[in-house]
């Protein structure tokens, strides 16, 4: 997504940090294996696992999705075998292992909700932008399917928001606090 923006360079600097490290996604962090026969450890396993993006806009910090796979082998397993009844995958055809003849994979996952600035698999987009002018930026954000760009923005500019709000709350209860 491409948008230009009017306004100083700093704001544009603290949308762009914003995006990036703060909008809350979901994120693989927990998987519990039940049966792992294949060629790779399960930590490797579950750091694969925690790195494929997972559709969905949080609406509190304690949500969770369970996600689970059962396979044998020959095949190879791809992010499309993670069956949930409440989220799934961006991308269907990300590659997670590959099982040779009678090798099986059983395994539960949960997705938490979590911000870029915990791990980089919490991450929303990729954000850059180019200075137009003085008062002018281009924006190009590229979202890793978990959340529409505009929806990335939208959730950046209320946190912002509500971060001002907050500092200006804390500037007037200080303001009171010194007239007495």
């Amino acid at each position: 997504m491409k948008m230009e923006l009017k306004a100083p360079l700093s704001f544009s600097s603290a949308l762009r940090r914003i995006m990036i490290s703060e909008v809350p996604t979901y994120a693989i962090e927990n998987v519990y294996f039940y049966e792992n026969t294949s060629s790779m450890y399960d930590e490797v396993l579950a750091h694969r696992l925690g790195l494929i993006p997972i559709k969905g806009v949080p609406v509190s910090g304690d949500e969770v999705i369970v996600l689970t796979i059962s396979k044998e082998g020959p095949c190879m397993v791809y992010s499309s075998d993670l069956k949930s009844e409440s989220g799934e995958p961006a991308f269907e055809n990300i590659p997670i292992v590959k099982l040779a003849e009678g090798q099986k994979l059983e395994l539960e996952a949960e997705a938490l909700v979590g911000t870029g600035k915990i791990h980089a698999k919490w991450q929303p987009c990729n954000a850059v932008y180019k200075q137009i002018s003085n008062d002018e930026v281009e924006f190009k954000i590229e979202s890793f399917g978990n959340m529409d760009a505009e929806d990335i923005v939208r959730s950046s500019l209320e946190i912002l928001k509500n971060k001002a709000e907050k500092f200006l709350s804390e500037l007037e209860g200080r303001e009171l606090s010194d007239e007495n």
